[in-house]
């Protein structure tokens, strides 16, 4: 075995072009840990054929037959099972055989450990990589619930054992101990396999015992033994080939930039001189800032430097969750980004198909102990999915009642909140004009409930039928779905897309599953992660790259963009998800590889030290120009930038001292024009919403002093309350909440009226107790109007209560008078000022002995939906607004001149088409938040 150094990817392809004959009869096995250096080498050997008028695949294959046996790990031990006899199951069979014997074992057979599947699978796959028997296994950890895993495993291998079955792990240690390998002459490994695991020791062991060469192509540099980045190679090959005896194949090159410099001194040696700007620290504010600012400007070198899309890398810890994001960014900005195709399940068919199986195969149904469960989010990805013909009609209908249907989880549960709502539609008059069933009709709900009786039916079918293949039962479910009389025509691509994912399942044919099984796995079977349009063509091939620290070994790129460099993402952080662990991990190795770790520390350490080796290869991938960025805040937390930002630093000579004591690393980096701020506004940019274009509002526009307020609050939503009407619909629960309160309000207050026409001190206590059952009483007559559920129903009930005590506290304590007679006489006022109409009301009359004083209890209906949970200020400013309207209210009702004055201005403000927006907290709450959005965008284009 040789180690061969350097870390240049150049003069790796130049060893392998000077050392190597390719043909049929000398071939090599050549394993690369990252499918990204799989790319690059499979460009590399292309040299050596005439490939232009092939497919990736193609090439693929007949690079394999003719030239190189080229892989990634897990490529060539799937490619080794594919081609071998081996009666060998599948990942997902194995999970189906796993789920069944948690279901039969007592201890398992519970929801916590079902939804482990996903970990015990990845757990099992692990251990039959190792080749340990199952008394080894249990060695290798001694608390109760591994020995429980291992009853698991042992179960499991009996049953694989019993139907003449190997699963992955078990067929790949069979096949590389005993397969002769005589079609390939050397085995390359090219790439730091950190650590090495037990399926690379057996193939390293493999080629030992046939007497066969094995050359290791590391990407360090000998010059610098004591380089910090490489402790972590050395542990790992040390054990193979002593250290003294590894040899470097580095071709002398001269460092060009600040860059290049920055890669070869980080953690050992300073940078002489800073004499270009190829490196670039900046910071933004949040993480989606930061990553607009990134692709905006990986737009700009490509659109305008003409620089190779293939030349510029995005390199982020856990690209996998960042990936949706840069993909929806480099549309924005016109920009090709390597990053997966769209999965079939994230397209509307295939989330309409995921929610059709949900509906009979959720986790939660096992759980609550039902058959199913269809909620208003199912119900919601089927509308909008366009898979049902003609349900895109009920789309807004159902937006509309959308607040009735929470909580819901049944089909019966649907059916009976459907006709609640048509029983309520009888009863809604022009009064209940802000209602959202005043805008439904009778026939879109009796759509709905068609709509809802399809769904049920179709998620029925799908889940009943025979036990058969993975496949049989893919082919199935797209011939139900084109037949079905109620679907659309599907697009091609996706019936492609569909078939070409059933073709997959053709190697998974050893085990017969039911529809269940088969459905509860379908999100990720339409997760189809290797669909993509491949070709040869160069457009193909020219597209950013997005991906890890750990990804860029060998990789050369002229612009690296290295993005979240804050301390929880540098270093990597270790995570293991159970029932594996630490120890076992390093039990594993320590037993199955050269390698040797003492204790648990000193597996830390070593995960700490590839951390430094990938931050340095990441370095080491930028060639003309190197960005760190990194955001100060994440969902609000704030974030501080990584420790490698001080070994950063220390390359140029800045460091932390008594001279500057008192600044941060980022404050002297900032000096030295190192470090730059991403989020400073030009301060030119005007922040203010822009006016909207107003229109007068209507001669003898009726303007109540409940509107007064709604102006207070925002001028901008009264002036949509008097124009655009139709939008003013309560749709949310929080708005049909406050809806129902109103009404249920003033029913309550009539009940206590009828009741108590005449209340006083001796008999509040009474009064108290009553409260409930004059609630009850109102209730009969209201709540058939609000068909919400019965958990927000109760938060009425109770709102009703505090508001209808309030009002009895607030009539006993106004006067010194101990009684007082209450009734339902109407105080009013109506005045004209200018073209508008101001009206003015108060419902209930409170005669004292010397007095008498007016409440109004229809006035909820505006001012109840005034809310916010923001600031002080802001909770202040509504206790003010709330405050002022009683006063105008009383004074406007008694007609006082002072009430008249006041109310002038507001016309004048009107007559001037004065309605600004008042931004706030309490737009989160506000019936016109979608339309006052849609308005600013209109006059955003107009005015642009």
């Amino acid at each position: 075995m040789e180690i061969l150094c350097s870390p240049n990817t150049n003069d790796i392809e130049l060893w392998l072009d000077k050392h190597l004959t390719l043909n049929k009869n000398r071939k090599v096995l050549h394993i690369v840990p990252t499918l990204i250096l799989y790319r690059r080498r499979l460009q590399f050997y292309m040299r050596y054929g005439d490939f232009h008028t092939l497919t990736i695949k193609e090439v693929e294959q007949k690079l394999r037959q003719d030239y190189v046996g080229l892989y990634e790990m897990d490529q060539f031990l799937q490619d080794f099972i594919i081609k071998s006899n081996l009666p060998v199951i599948s990942k997902r069979e194995s999970s189906i055989i796993i789920e069944r014997l948690l279901s039969e074992n007592k201890h398992t057979n519970n929801l916590a450990w079902k939804l482990s599947l996903t970990d015990i699978c990845d757990c099992f796959l692990m251990l039959s990589q190792t080749g340990l028997d199952v008394g080894q296994i249990r060695d290798l950890d001694h608390t109760d619930s591994w020995q429980i895993v291992c009853d698991l495993y042992e179960t499991y291998e009996k049953e694989l054992s019993r139907n003449k079955l190997l699963d992955f792990g078990q067929a790949s240690i069979r096949l590389i101990q005993e397969y002769d390998f005589n079609d390939f002459e050397m085995l390359i490994l090219d790439g730091a396999f950190l650590p090495i695991l037990p399926k690379h020791q057996m193939l390293i062991d493999r080629f030992r015992f046939l007497e066969k060469p094995i050359k290791c192509f590391l990407p360090i540099d000998l010059d610098i033994e004591q380089h910090p980045a490489f402790e972590a190679i050395k542990k790992t090959y040390g054990n193979f080939v002593p250290f003294s005896s590894w040899q470097s194949i580095r071709q002398e090159r001269m460092d060009l930039n600040v860059a290049q410099k920055l890669s070869r001194s980080i953690f050992h040696s300073k940078i002489k001189e800073i004499d270009d700007n190829s490196v670039q620290i900046v910071r933004f504010t949040s993480e989606e800032e930061e990553f607009d600012r990134i692709v905006e400007r990986a737009a700009q070198l490509v659109q305008q430097k003409g620089i190779k899309a293939r030349k510029i890398a995005i390199i982020t810890p856990n690209p996998m969750e960042l990936r949706p994001l840069v993909r929806e960014l480099s549309e924005i900005y016109g920009l090709n980004v390597m990053v997966p195709e769209r999965p079939l399940i994230q397209l509307p068919h295939g989330r309409a198909i995921g929610a059709l199986f949900k509906i009979r195969t959720d986790d939660q149904i096992e759980a609550l102990g039902i058959d199913h469960i269809f909620d208003v989010n199912i119900f919601s990805d089927l509308l909008y999915t366009n898979l049902f013909e003609n349900f895109e009609t009920l789309i807004k209908p159902f937006e509309t009642l959308k607040a009735f249907f929470e909580d819901l989880k049944s089909f019966d549960e649907w059916y009976s909140k459907i006709e609640q709502l048509i029983n309520a539609k009888y009863q809604i008059t022009g009064d209940f004009y802000h209602h959202p069933l005043y805008h439904v009709s009778e026939e879109e709900l009796l759509h709905l409930k068609n709509a809802i009786q399809i769904v049920e039916r179709v998620s029925l079918e799908l889940t009943s039928g025979d036990e058969m293949t993975f496949q049989n039962h893919m082919n199935e479910m797209i011939l139900y779905i084109q037949e079905l009389p109620f679907t659309s025509h599907i697009d091609s691509e996706i019936e492609a897309r569909l078939r070409t994912i059933a073709n997959d399942l053709s190697l998974h044919q050893r085990l017969l599953v039911s529809r269940k099984e088969f459905g509860k796995r379908i999100h990720a079977i339409l997760t189809d992660k290797g669909y993509e349009q491949m070709d040869n063509e160069e457009n193909h091939l020219d597209k950013i790259i997005v991906t890890g620290p750990n990804n860029v070994e060998f990789q050369e790129y002229d612009y690296v963009f290295l993005t979240r460099f804050t301390q929880n993402m540098y270093p990597e952080a270790i995570k293991h998800r159970w029932p594996s662990n630490l120890t076992i991990e390093r039990n594993i190795l320590n037993q199955t590889t050269e390698q040797h770790f003492p204790n648990d520390t000193s597996l830390v350490y070593y995960y700490l030290d590839r951390s430094i080796y990938h931050f340095y290869v990441a370095l080491s991938a930028a060639k003309k120009g190197l960005t760190i960025t990194y955001s100060k805040f994440e969902d609000g937390i704030e974030l501080s930038p990584s420790h490698y930002l001080n070994d950063i630093a220390s390359c140029f000579g800045i460091e932390e001292n008594d001279s500057n004591r008192g600044e941060t690393i980022e404050d002297l980096l900032i000096r030295a024009e190192l470090l730059w701020e991403g989020s400073k506004l030009n301060p030119e940019i005007n922040t203010t919403p822009k006016p909207i274009q107003t229109k007068p509002l209507d001669y003898n526009t009726i303007i109540t002093i409940e509107d007064i307020a709604v102006y207070r609050f925002c001028p901008r939503r009264f002036y949509y309350e008097k124009t655009l009407s139709s939008e003013h619909i309560y749709s949310t629960v929080f708005h049909l909440q406050n809806f129902a309160v109103s009404y249920l309000y003033e029913e309550a207050v009539v009940r206590l009226v009828e009741k108590f026409p005449t209340i006083s001190i001796g008999t509040l206590e009474k009064i108290r107790k009553s409260i409930p059952s004059l609630i009850c009483e109102a209730e009969q007559k209201v709540k058939i109007l609000f068909p919400i559920g019965q958990r927000f129903w109760e938060d009425v009930k109770i709102r009703t209560t505090v508001h209808l005590s309030s009002l009895i506290e607030r009539i006993l304590s106004q006067t010194d008078h101990k009684h007082a007679n209450l009734s339902l006489k109407t105080q009013k006022h109506t005045v004209k000022i200018d073209s508008y109409m101001f009206y003015g009301e108060r419902q209930l009359q409170v005669e004292y002995p010397t007095i008498s004083h007016y409440y109004a209890i229809k006035n909820m209906r505006k001012i109840l939906s005034f809310h916010t949970n923001d600031h002080r200020d802001e909770q202040k400013r509504l206790k003010e607004i709330k405050e002022d309207y009683f006063n105008l209210l009383s004074n406007f009702c008694r007609k006082e001149p002072v009430a008249e004055a006041s109310l002038h201005e507001y016309a004048r403000k009107f007559k001037t088409n004065h309605f600004p927006k008042n931004i706030g907290a309490h737009c989160n709450y506000c019936a016109f938040q979608k339309a006052c959005r849609e308005k600013e965008i209109q006059g955003n284009e107009v005015n642009g």
